[in-house]
Protein backbone atom coordinates (compact mmCIF):
# COMPACT_ATOMS: atom_id res chain seq x y z
CA UNK A 1 0.00 0.00 0.00
CA UNK A 2 2.74 2.32 1.14
CA UNK A 3 4.43 1.54 -2.30
CA UNK A 4 1.67 2.35 -4.58
CA UNK A 5 1.10 5.67 -2.40
CA UNK A 6 4.49 6.82 -3.05
CA UNK A 7 4.62 5.96 -6.62
CA UNK A 8 1.04 7.79 -7.25
CA UNK A 9 2.62 10.83 -5.80
CA UNK A 10 6.10 10.42 -7.70
CA UNK A 11 4.13 10.27 -10.52
CA UNK A 12 1.98 13.37 -9.60
CA UNK A 13 4.92 15.39 -8.46
CA UNK A 14 6.71 14.82 -11.95
CA UNK A 15 3.30 16.06 -13.77
CA UNK A 16 3.82 19.33 -11.37
CA UNK A 17 7.71 19.62 -11.89
CA UNK A 18 7.16 21.92 -15.24
CA UNK A 19 4.74 23.68 -13.35
CA UNK A 20 7.55 25.48 -11.48
CA UNK A 21 10.02 24.42 -14.14
CA UNK A 22 8.48 27.25 -16.54
CA UNK A 23 8.64 30.12 -14.19
CA UNK A 24 11.74 29.54 -13.10
CA UNK A 25 13.24 29.06 -17.08
CA UNK A 26 10.62 32.06 -18.08
CA UNK A 27 12.62 33.92 -15.06
CA UNK A 28 15.62 33.26 -16.75
CA UNK A 29 14.67 35.12 -19.86
CA UNK A 30 12.27 37.91 -18.04
CA UNK A 31 15.62 39.04 -15.14
CA UNK A 32 18.10 39.83 -17.99
CA UNK A 33 15.52 41.69 -20.22
CA UNK A 34 13.64 43.26 -16.91
CA UNK A 35 16.92 44.17 -15.26
CA UNK A 36 18.22 46.02 -18.34
CA UNK A 37 15.27 47.60 -19.39
CA UNK A 38 13.87 48.84 -15.81
CA UNK A 39 15.81 51.12 -13.52
CA UNK A 40 15.93 49.67 -10.00
CA UNK A 41 13.78 51.84 -8.74
CA UNK A 42 10.79 51.70 -10.73
CA UNK A 43 11.16 48.08 -10.13
CA UNK A 44 11.30 48.85 -6.14
CA UNK A 45 7.68 50.21 -7.11
CA UNK A 46 6.67 46.97 -8.97
CA UNK A 47 7.90 45.28 -5.94
CA UNK A 48 6.16 47.05 -3.20
CA UNK A 49 2.76 46.89 -5.37
CA UNK A 50 3.14 43.35 -6.44
CA UNK A 51 3.73 42.47 -2.59
CA UNK A 52 0.39 44.55 -1.69
CA UNK A 53 -1.46 43.08 -3.72
CA UNK A 54 -0.48 39.34 -2.56
CA UNK A 55 -0.77 40.70 0.89
CA UNK A 56 -4.46 41.47 0.13
CA UNK A 57 -4.93 38.33 -1.75
CA UNK A 58 -3.42 36.62 0.83
CA UNK A 59 -6.05 37.91 3.25
CA UNK A 60 -9.11 37.78 0.64
CA UNK A 61 -8.54 34.22 0.18
CA UNK A 62 -6.54 31.95 2.35
CA UNK A 63 -9.53 30.84 4.28
CA UNK A 64 -11.21 29.41 1.03
CA UNK A 65 -7.74 27.77 -0.10
CA UNK A 66 -6.81 25.76 2.34
CA UNK A 67 -10.43 24.72 2.61
CA UNK A 68 -10.55 23.34 -1.09
CA UNK A 69 -8.08 21.30 -0.53
CA UNK A 70 -8.92 19.41 2.72
CA UNK A 71 -12.76 19.60 2.12
CA UNK A 72 -12.52 17.83 -1.96
CA UNK A 73 -12.68 14.32 -0.31
CA UNK A 74 -15.41 14.58 2.11
CA UNK A 75 -17.74 16.22 -0.07
CA UNK A 76 -16.66 13.70 -3.01
CA UNK A 77 -17.82 11.32 -0.82
CA UNK A 78 -21.15 13.08 0.00
CA UNK A 79 -21.66 12.80 -3.60
CA UNK A 80 -21.80 16.82 -3.36
CA UNK A 81 -19.47 18.11 -5.67
CA UNK A 82 -21.83 20.82 -7.74
CA UNK A 83 -22.57 22.43 -3.50
CA UNK A 84 -18.79 22.01 -3.32
CA UNK A 85 -17.51 23.82 -6.92
CA UNK A 86 -20.07 26.64 -6.73
CA UNK A 87 -19.78 27.93 -3.30
CA UNK A 88 -15.72 27.54 -4.21
CA UNK A 89 -15.89 29.56 -7.63
CA UNK A 90 -18.57 32.15 -6.18
CA UNK A 91 -16.71 32.95 -2.90
CA UNK A 92 -13.91 33.53 -4.69
CA UNK A 93 -15.07 35.81 -7.26
CA UNK A 94 -17.47 37.92 -4.67
CA UNK A 95 -14.48 38.19 -1.99
CA UNK A 96 -11.84 39.44 -4.86
CA UNK A 97 -13.95 41.42 -6.59
CA UNK A 98 -15.17 43.46 -3.06
CA UNK A 99 -10.77 43.00 -1.90
CA UNK A 100 -10.18 44.60 -5.11
CA UNK A 101 -12.43 47.83 -4.93
CA UNK A 102 -11.44 48.05 -1.72
CA UNK A 103 -7.77 48.57 -2.23
CA UNK A 104 -8.01 51.21 -5.17
CA UNK A 105 -10.81 53.24 -3.02
CA UNK A 106 -7.85 53.10 -0.08
CA UNK A 107 -5.13 53.80 -2.53
CA UNK A 108 -6.32 56.73 -4.34
CA UNK A 109 -8.31 58.18 -0.86
CA UNK A 110 -4.47 58.47 0.49
CA UNK A 111 -2.67 59.16 -3.30
CA UNK A 112 -1.59 62.18 -1.54
CA UNK A 113 0.97 60.57 0.70
CA UNK A 114 1.92 57.47 -1.50
CA UNK A 115 5.05 57.51 -3.96
CA UNK A 116 4.28 58.89 -7.31
CA UNK A 117 5.25 55.47 -8.57
CA UNK A 118 2.99 52.90 -6.29
CA UNK A 119 -0.30 55.60 -7.31
CA UNK A 120 0.58 54.84 -11.36
CA UNK A 121 0.61 50.94 -10.68
CA UNK A 122 -2.32 50.98 -8.48
CA UNK A 123 -5.34 50.24 -11.19
CA UNK A 124 -3.18 47.88 -13.02
CA UNK A 125 -2.79 46.43 -9.50
CA UNK A 126 -6.55 45.85 -8.35
CA UNK A 127 -6.93 44.22 -11.56
CA UNK A 128 -4.03 41.74 -10.70
CA UNK A 129 -5.94 41.22 -7.36
CA UNK A 130 -8.99 40.05 -8.49
CA UNK A 131 -8.13 38.19 -12.09
CA UNK A 132 -4.27 36.73 -11.04
CA UNK A 133 -5.70 35.65 -7.80
CA UNK A 134 -9.08 33.94 -9.03
CA UNK A 135 -6.97 31.86 -11.34
CA UNK A 136 -4.03 30.82 -8.79
CA UNK A 137 -6.64 30.31 -6.33
CA UNK A 138 -9.09 28.06 -8.27
CA UNK A 139 -6.21 25.56 -9.40
CA UNK A 140 -6.40 24.60 -5.80
CA UNK A 141 -9.09 22.88 -6.88
CA UNK A 142 -7.31 20.62 -9.41
CA UNK A 143 -4.45 19.70 -6.87
CA UNK A 144 -7.18 18.63 -4.14
CA UNK A 145 -8.49 16.05 -6.80
CA UNK A 146 -5.54 14.83 -7.64
CA UNK A 147 -5.52 16.41 -11.11
CA UNK A 148 -2.11 17.29 -11.68
CA UNK A 149 -2.16 17.38 -15.35
CA UNK A 150 -5.51 20.07 -15.47
CA UNK A 151 -3.24 21.81 -12.60
CA UNK A 152 0.08 21.64 -15.05
CA UNK A 153 -1.37 22.37 -18.38
CA UNK A 154 -3.53 25.84 -17.16
CA UNK A 155 -0.59 26.66 -14.60
CA UNK A 156 1.59 26.78 -17.58
CA UNK A 157 -0.44 27.98 -20.06
CA UNK A 158 -0.85 31.23 -18.27
CA UNK A 159 2.92 31.61 -16.94
CA UNK A 160 3.59 31.71 -20.64
CA UNK A 161 1.22 33.13 -22.18
CA UNK A 162 1.42 35.96 -19.55
CA UNK A 163 5.26 36.02 -19.60
CA UNK A 164 5.15 36.79 -23.14
CA UNK A 165 2.78 39.59 -22.70
CA UNK A 166 4.97 41.39 -20.07
CA UNK A 167 7.73 40.72 -22.26
CA UNK A 168 6.34 42.83 -25.33
CA UNK A 169 5.01 45.61 -23.02
CA UNK A 170 8.35 45.99 -21.43
CA UNK A 171 10.36 46.06 -24.71
CA UNK A 172 8.19 47.47 -27.56
CA UNK A 173 6.07 50.26 -25.46
CA UNK A 174 8.82 50.54 -22.68
CA UNK A 175 6.05 50.51 -20.16
CA UNK A 176 8.20 49.97 -17.52
CA UNK A 177 7.19 47.84 -14.45
CA UNK A 178 3.28 48.90 -15.31
CA UNK A 179 4.41 46.65 -18.36
CA UNK A 180 4.97 42.96 -16.52
CA UNK A 181 1.23 43.58 -14.23
CA UNK A 182 -0.12 44.46 -17.45
CA UNK A 183 1.08 41.09 -19.56
CA UNK A 184 0.30 39.14 -16.27
CA UNK A 185 -3.37 40.18 -16.19
CA UNK A 186 -4.14 39.81 -20.12
CA UNK A 187 -2.47 36.66 -19.39
CA UNK A 188 -4.44 35.46 -17.32
CA UNK A 189 -7.49 36.76 -18.84
CA UNK A 190 -6.89 34.61 -21.67
CA UNK A 191 -6.77 31.76 -19.81
CA UNK A 192 -9.57 32.10 -17.92
CA UNK A 193 -12.36 30.89 -20.14
CA UNK A 194 -10.39 27.24 -20.41
CA UNK A 195 -10.00 27.09 -16.51
CA UNK A 196 -13.91 27.98 -16.44
CA UNK A 197 -14.94 24.79 -18.66
CA UNK A 198 -12.35 22.74 -16.66
CA UNK A 199 -13.87 23.67 -13.29
CA UNK A 200 -17.11 22.48 -14.58
CA UNK A 201 -15.54 19.19 -15.29
CA UNK A 202 -15.66 19.17 -11.48
CA UNK A 203 -19.17 20.05 -10.86
CA UNK A 204 -21.39 22.91 -11.28
CA UNK A 205 -20.83 26.50 -11.43
CA UNK A 206 -23.69 27.99 -11.08
CA UNK A 207 -24.54 30.52 -8.74
CA UNK A 208 -28.25 28.44 -7.69
CA UNK A 209 -25.31 25.64 -6.35
CA UNK A 210 -23.96 27.61 -3.50
CA UNK A 211 -24.71 26.63 -0.06
CA UNK A 212 -24.22 28.30 3.61
CA UNK A 213 -22.91 24.73 5.02
CA UNK A 214 -20.36 24.51 2.58
CA UNK A 215 -19.25 27.95 3.33
CA UNK A 216 -19.29 27.55 7.03
CA UNK A 217 -17.22 24.79 7.01
CA UNK A 218 -14.83 26.93 4.94
CA UNK A 219 -14.71 29.40 7.65
CA UNK A 220 -14.48 27.18 10.58
CA UNK A 221 -11.41 25.63 9.14
CA UNK A 222 -10.10 28.11 7.24
CA UNK A 223 -10.77 31.37 8.89
CA UNK A 224 -7.72 30.69 11.42
CA UNK A 225 -5.22 30.48 8.23
CA UNK A 226 -5.95 34.10 7.64
CA UNK A 227 -3.55 35.35 10.02
CA UNK A 228 -1.35 32.64 9.69
CA UNK A 229 -1.32 33.92 6.03
CA UNK A 230 -1.11 36.87 6.56
CA UNK A 231 2.02 36.54 9.33
CA UNK A 232 3.65 33.93 6.11
CA UNK A 233 3.53 36.64 3.50
CA UNK A 234 5.01 39.13 6.64
CA UNK A 235 7.74 36.32 6.65
CA UNK A 236 8.42 36.26 2.86
CA UNK A 237 7.90 40.05 1.80
CA UNK A 238 7.46 42.54 4.86
CA UNK A 239 11.60 43.15 4.03
CA UNK A 240 10.79 44.95 1.40
CA UNK A 241 9.06 47.28 3.16
CA UNK A 242 11.17 47.91 6.30
CA UNK A 243 14.13 48.19 3.77
CA UNK A 244 12.12 50.94 1.75
CA UNK A 245 11.45 52.34 4.44
CA UNK A 246 14.74 52.55 6.18
CA UNK A 247 16.86 52.29 3.17
CA UNK A 248 15.92 53.55 -0.39
CA UNK A 249 13.70 52.24 -3.11
CA UNK A 250 17.04 50.89 -5.05
CA UNK A 251 18.31 48.83 -2.46
CA UNK A 252 14.43 46.97 -2.59
CA UNK A 253 14.65 46.38 -6.58
CA UNK A 254 18.45 45.00 -5.71
CA UNK A 255 17.07 42.99 -2.81
CA UNK A 256 13.77 42.09 -4.77
CA UNK A 257 15.65 40.67 -7.88
CA UNK A 258 17.66 38.25 -5.98
CA UNK A 259 15.56 37.15 -3.42
CA UNK A 260 13.11 36.47 -6.60
CA UNK A 261 15.74 34.19 -8.45
CA UNK A 262 16.62 32.57 -5.53
CA UNK A 263 13.03 31.36 -4.20
CA UNK A 264 11.95 30.89 -8.24
CA UNK A 265 14.81 28.27 -8.36
CA UNK A 266 14.37 26.53 -5.17
CA UNK A 267 10.66 26.10 -5.74
CA UNK A 268 11.51 24.32 -8.28
CA UNK A 269 11.54 21.35 -6.32
CA UNK A 270 10.58 22.30 -3.15
CA UNK A 271 6.49 23.28 -4.88
CA UNK A 272 6.27 20.12 -6.89
CA UNK A 273 6.44 18.34 -3.52
CA UNK A 274 4.25 20.60 -1.70
CA UNK A 275 1.55 20.48 -4.04
CA UNK A 276 1.34 16.57 -3.99
CA UNK A 277 1.79 16.27 -0.31
CA UNK A 278 -0.81 17.55 1.16
CA UNK A 279 -3.66 15.86 -0.86
CA UNK A 280 -2.20 12.75 -0.77
CA UNK A 281 -1.64 12.72 2.88
CA UNK A 282 -5.50 13.69 3.02
CA UNK A 283 -6.34 10.76 1.22
CA UNK A 284 -4.30 8.36 3.12
CA UNK A 285 -5.67 9.57 6.70
CA UNK A 286 -9.15 9.82 5.74
CA UNK A 287 -9.00 6.16 3.97
CA UNK A 288 -5.91 4.09 5.19
CA UNK A 289 -5.53 5.53 8.27
CA UNK A 290 -2.84 7.65 10.41
CA UNK A 291 -0.39 5.17 10.88
CA UNK A 292 -0.02 4.53 6.88
CA UNK A 293 -0.20 8.12 6.66
CA UNK A 294 3.19 8.83 9.56
CA UNK A 295 5.25 6.23 6.93
CA UNK A 296 4.18 8.56 4.25
CA UNK A 297 5.12 11.51 5.52
CA UNK A 298 8.48 10.13 6.65
CA UNK A 299 8.92 8.85 2.87
CA UNK A 300 8.13 12.52 1.65
CA UNK A 301 10.74 13.77 3.71
CA UNK A 302 13.27 11.70 2.55
CA UNK A 303 12.31 12.54 -0.94
CA UNK A 304 12.27 16.43 0.07
CA UNK A 305 15.71 16.39 0.91
CA UNK A 306 17.11 14.29 -1.39
CA UNK A 307 15.67 16.95 -4.16
CA UNK A 308 16.55 20.39 -1.98
CA UNK A 309 19.90 19.91 -0.25
CA UNK A 310 22.31 19.39 -3.55
CA UNK A 311 20.30 22.16 -4.79
CA UNK A 312 20.72 24.35 -2.40
CA UNK A 313 24.69 23.50 -1.80
CA UNK A 314 24.74 23.99 -5.89
CA UNK A 315 22.95 27.51 -5.49
CA UNK A 316 25.65 28.37 -3.20
CA UNK A 317 28.50 27.55 -5.48
CA UNK A 318 27.28 29.62 -8.43
CA UNK A 319 25.64 32.35 -7.25
CA UNK A 320 28.38 34.78 -8.39
CA UNK A 321 28.63 33.22 -11.56
CA UNK A 322 24.22 32.65 -11.66
CA UNK A 323 23.72 36.77 -11.31
CA UNK A 324 26.52 37.74 -13.61
CA UNK A 325 25.11 36.03 -16.56
CA UNK A 326 21.51 36.67 -15.39
CA UNK A 327 21.51 40.05 -14.25
CA UNK A 328 22.46 43.95 -15.50
CA UNK A 329 25.51 44.95 -13.80
CA UNK A 330 23.60 47.08 -11.05
CA UNK A 331 22.10 43.63 -9.89
CA UNK A 332 25.13 41.52 -9.32
CA UNK A 333 26.59 42.55 -5.91
CA UNK A 334 23.07 41.15 -4.25
CA UNK A 335 24.33 37.57 -5.58
CA UNK A 336 25.03 36.26 -1.72
CA UNK A 337 21.07 36.85 -1.47
CA UNK A 338 20.78 33.44 -3.72
CA UNK A 339 21.64 30.91 -0.90
CA UNK A 340 19.98 32.87 1.68
CA UNK A 341 16.93 33.01 0.16
CA UNK A 342 16.64 28.88 -1.08
CA UNK A 343 18.03 27.94 2.97
CA UNK A 344 14.98 29.59 3.64
CA UNK A 345 12.35 28.25 0.98
CA UNK A 346 14.12 24.82 2.15
CA UNK A 347 13.19 25.56 5.51
CA UNK A 348 9.91 26.61 4.51
CA UNK A 349 9.07 23.35 2.77
CA UNK A 350 9.97 21.43 5.47
CA UNK A 351 7.59 23.56 7.95
CA UNK A 352 4.97 22.16 5.51
CA UNK A 353 5.55 18.59 5.80
CA UNK A 354 6.28 18.83 9.73
CA UNK A 355 2.61 20.53 9.79
CA UNK A 356 0.83 17.76 8.54
CA UNK A 357 -0.39 16.66 11.61
CA UNK A 358 -2.06 19.97 12.85
CA UNK A 359 -3.80 20.24 9.46
CA UNK A 360 -4.88 16.61 9.06
CA UNK A 361 -6.21 17.10 12.50
CA UNK A 362 -7.54 20.56 11.99
CA UNK A 363 -5.62 22.10 14.81
CA UNK A 364 -5.43 25.55 12.43
CA UNK A 365 -4.89 27.71 15.43
CA UNK A 366 -1.60 26.10 15.76
CA UNK A 367 -0.57 27.01 12.65
CA UNK A 368 -1.43 30.64 13.55
CA UNK A 369 0.44 31.23 16.18
CA UNK A 370 3.72 29.35 15.18
CA UNK A 371 3.27 31.46 11.56
CA UNK A 372 2.71 34.73 13.63
CA UNK A 373 5.34 33.88 16.31
CA UNK A 374 8.37 33.91 13.40
CA UNK A 375 6.71 36.63 11.98
CA UNK A 376 7.07 39.22 14.13
CA UNK A 377 10.34 37.42 14.94
CA UNK A 378 11.28 38.50 11.48
CA UNK A 379 9.92 42.08 11.95
CA UNK A 380 11.38 42.80 14.65
CA UNK A 381 15.13 41.45 13.45
CA UNK A 382 15.02 42.71 10.39
CA UNK A 383 14.14 46.85 11.90
CA UNK A 384 17.03 46.28 14.58
CA UNK A 385 19.56 44.63 11.64
CA UNK A 386 18.68 46.57 8.58
CA UNK A 387 19.69 49.96 9.41
CA UNK A 388 23.18 48.63 10.68
CA UNK A 389 23.74 46.20 7.70
CA UNK A 390 21.65 46.79 4.87
CA UNK A 391 19.30 44.67 2.98
CA UNK A 392 21.82 41.73 3.34
CA UNK A 393 20.27 41.50 6.92
CA UNK A 394 16.91 40.68 5.81
CA UNK A 395 18.02 37.76 4.09
CA UNK A 396 19.92 36.40 6.88
CA UNK A 397 16.62 37.35 9.25
CA UNK A 398 14.47 35.32 7.02
CA UNK A 399 16.51 31.81 7.46
CA UNK A 400 16.77 32.58 11.57
CA UNK A 401 12.45 33.23 11.01
CA UNK A 402 11.77 30.24 8.84
CA UNK A 403 14.03 27.90 11.41
CA UNK A 404 11.98 29.40 14.38
CA UNK A 405 9.06 27.92 12.24
CA UNK A 406 9.89 24.99 11.85
CA UNK A 407 10.97 24.27 15.50
CA UNK A 408 7.82 25.41 16.66
CA UNK A 409 5.89 23.70 14.42
CA UNK A 410 7.95 20.13 14.82
CA UNK A 411 7.62 20.95 18.42
CA UNK A 412 3.42 21.49 18.91
CA UNK A 413 2.89 18.85 16.26
CA UNK A 414 4.24 16.00 17.57
CA UNK A 415 1.23 14.86 19.93
CA UNK A 416 -1.29 14.58 16.96
CA UNK A 417 1.61 13.52 14.30
CA UNK A 418 4.81 11.93 15.17
CA UNK A 419 7.29 13.31 12.43
CA UNK A 420 9.93 10.30 12.21
CA UNK A 421 13.00 11.98 10.31
CA UNK A 422 14.89 9.53 8.30
CA UNK A 423 18.78 10.91 9.88
CA UNK A 424 20.96 8.36 8.67
CA UNK A 425 19.41 9.29 4.61
CA UNK A 426 19.99 12.99 5.23
CA UNK A 427 23.24 12.33 6.28
CA UNK A 428 24.30 10.95 2.80
CA UNK A 429 22.64 13.40 1.10
CA UNK A 430 24.17 16.19 2.95
CA UNK A 431 27.55 14.44 2.03
CA UNK A 432 26.69 13.85 -1.58
CA UNK A 433 26.28 17.87 -1.96
CA UNK A 434 29.09 18.85 0.18
CA UNK A 435 30.92 16.70 -2.27
CA UNK A 436 29.31 18.43 -5.33
CA UNK A 437 29.61 21.79 -4.37
CA UNK A 438 33.51 21.32 -3.41
CA UNK A 439 33.67 19.90 -7.00
CA UNK A 440 31.70 23.27 -8.63
CA UNK A 441 34.06 25.77 -6.30
CA UNK A 442 37.60 23.81 -6.88
CA UNK A 443 36.84 23.27 -11.12
CA UNK A 444 35.34 26.56 -11.78
CA UNK A 445 35.27 29.00 -8.89
CA UNK A 446 38.06 31.08 -10.59
CA UNK A 447 36.42 31.41 -14.09
CA UNK A 448 35.00 34.44 -15.51
CA UNK A 449 30.63 35.05 -15.30
CA UNK A 450 30.11 33.29 -18.76
CA UNK A 451 26.53 30.82 -19.95
CA UNK A 452 29.05 28.35 -21.06
CA UNK A 453 30.69 28.21 -17.27
CA UNK A 454 27.23 28.04 -15.71
CA UNK A 455 26.14 25.32 -17.77
CA UNK A 456 29.45 23.24 -16.97
CA UNK A 457 29.22 24.19 -13.41
CA UNK A 458 25.54 22.98 -13.69
CA UNK A 459 26.37 19.30 -15.24
CA UNK A 460 28.99 18.66 -13.55
CA UNK A 461 27.07 19.15 -10.30
CA UNK A 462 23.96 16.77 -11.48
CA UNK A 463 26.81 14.13 -12.49
CA UNK A 464 28.64 14.33 -9.10
CA UNK A 465 25.69 13.90 -6.93
CA UNK A 466 24.25 11.36 -8.70
CA UNK A 467 27.39 9.54 -8.71
CA UNK A 468 28.16 10.17 -5.25
CA UNK A 469 25.09 9.64 -3.50
CA UNK A 470 24.79 6.17 -5.21
CA UNK A 471 28.40 5.71 -3.82
CA UNK A 472 27.04 6.53 -0.49
CA UNK A 473 23.73 4.43 -0.74
CA UNK A 474 21.73 7.78 -0.90
CA UNK A 475 19.40 5.85 -3.76
CA UNK A 476 17.27 2.30 -2.24
CA UNK A 477 16.53 -0.53 -5.04
CA UNK A 478 12.76 0.45 -5.55
CA UNK A 479 13.65 3.99 -6.04
CA UNK A 480 16.13 3.30 -8.73
CA UNK A 481 13.06 0.94 -10.06
CA UNK A 482 11.19 4.09 -10.41
CA UNK A 483 13.51 6.52 -11.88
CA UNK A 484 14.23 4.09 -14.66
CA UNK A 485 10.55 3.13 -15.76
CA UNK A 486 9.79 7.01 -15.47
CA UNK A 487 12.92 7.91 -17.54
CA UNK A 488 11.69 4.85 -20.06
CA UNK A 489 8.39 6.10 -20.60
CA UNK A 490 9.88 10.13 -20.91
CA UNK A 491 12.22 8.81 -23.62
CA UNK A 492 8.90 6.90 -25.12
CA UNK A 493 6.82 9.67 -25.56
CA UNK A 494 10.16 11.85 -26.94
CA UNK A 495 10.31 9.10 -29.37
CA UNK A 496 6.87 9.12 -30.16
CA UNK A 497 6.43 12.70 -30.96
CA UNK A 498 9.55 12.73 -33.03
CA UNK A 499 8.12 9.85 -34.88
Amino acid sequence: MLKNILKGAGADALTYFPVRLVPALTALVTVPVFTRLISTADYGDFALINSTVSLIALIATAWINGSIVRYYWSYEKQSRKDDFISTTVWSLSSTLMLAAALALAFGYLFSDVLPGGIVRLLPIGAASLALNTFMTSSLQVYRAANKARAYAVLSIATTITATGMSIFFVTVPRLGAFGILLGAVLGNLVLLPFNLRELRKEGSIAPRHVRRDVVRDFASYGLPLVPAAISGWLLILADRYIIGFLQTAEEVGLYSVAYGLGDKIMQLIVMPLAITMGPVMIKTFEHQGQELAEKVQTQFTRYFSMATVPLLFGIGAVARHFMGVFTGAEYRESYPILAAVATATMLNGLVQIAGTGVALHKRTTITMSNTMAAAAFNIVGNIVLIPRFGYMAAAYTTIASYFLLLLLTYTRSRPYMAWRIPWGDIARIVAASGLMAAAIIIVFGARPATVSVLLAEVALGILVYALALFAVGGVKRDEREFLGQALRRAWSKLGRRAS
